[in-house]
């Protein structure tokens, strides 16, 4: 696990975003094609008239620690989702389903991956946008050169999903969609709508994020889930600038604190 110079409370990443249209296959446009209008950073000429996101960011956790809280289930969640989460609550009576299975080292998936209590970089190439994230190594491109995500049939579910992002003048908007579904009986982690509560496969996240000076950050991020969510739930969350460098992250390596298939927690002897 990290250690660093700061506490876990003042680690955390969230990146960027933004919305575009589903089409069917992904077909790569033709050189600097674009269906959006405006700078939209195909060219390193263009990126350079981009605002500049490069480097390294942390959620800013002291002052807005109750941006993160998580859907209201008496208020938010649909009937079914409801129930797993009522369910879920009782199980934890009785010590069950109370760790997640990122105790196994499994990263969560999106968007929490995006608030996690380590620090996250943005690096700019022509026609995409790389966000590094320290918290299990994890990596999102948003790619950025007007493709389209690809058809059902042929979207493989990843944790972090498929990212297509355009520029809509200082804002970019990003939308995700083929986040893996959680993984394990234990606390769903991938979408933090409820505890106990998975997302379904058909989750769409969006996300508009703005440099509001050199030092601060505004990621408004939206999830769209009906099949758990009576209505979409967005929260806006604030960034600052860090100085440093990512760290290496290696969940593995004396990981003692598992869970096991019931979610209780486990114990790892001699690093098996």
């Amino acid at each position: 696990m990290r250690v660093g110079v700061q506490s876990v409370w003042s680690r955390i990443g969230v990146v960027v975003a933004a919305a575009a249209a589903v089409g069917m296959a992904v077909v790569p446009p033709a050189s600097g094609a674009s269906k959006y209008p405006g700078n939209q950073g195909l060219t390193w000429a263009q990126i350079a008239k981009l605002p500049n996101w490069q480097g390294i960011w942390q959620l800013d956790w002291e002052h807005n620690l109750s941006l993160l809280g998580g859907a209201s289930p008496e208020r938010d969640l649909t009937p079914k989702a409801q129930a797993a989460y009522t369910s879920f609550m009782a199980k934890q009576k009785f010590g069950e389903d109370v760790q997640p299975q990122t105790a196994n080292c499994l990263p969560p998936g999106m968007p929490q991956i995006m608030t996690q209590p380590y620090p996250i970089e943005f690096l700019f190439n022509p026609g995409k946008v790389v966000i590094l994230i320290e918290a299990y190594e994890q990596e999102r491109t948003i790619h950025t050169d007007g493709r389209t995500h690809p058809s059902a049939s042929t979207l493989t579910p990843t944790f972090q999903g498929d990212s297509i992002g355009h520029w809509e003048g200082d804002t970019l908007v990003v939308d995700t969609v083929g986040v893996l579904p959680d993984q394990g009986p234990g606390p769903h982690t991938a979408s933090g709508i409820a505890s106990g509560v998975s997302h379904d496969a058909a989750m769409r996240i969006i996300e508009r994020i703005r440099k509001i000076d050199n030092d601060h950050m505004q990621i408004t991020r939206t999830i769209i889930d009906p099949k758990v969510l009576v209505k979409p739930w967005t929260v806006t969350l604030p960034f600052v600038r860090e100085k440093g460098d990512l760290l290496e992250y290696i969940c593995e390596e004396g990981n003692r604190d598992s869970a096991t298939p019931t979610g209780r927690p486990g114990e790892r002897i001699g690093g098996l």
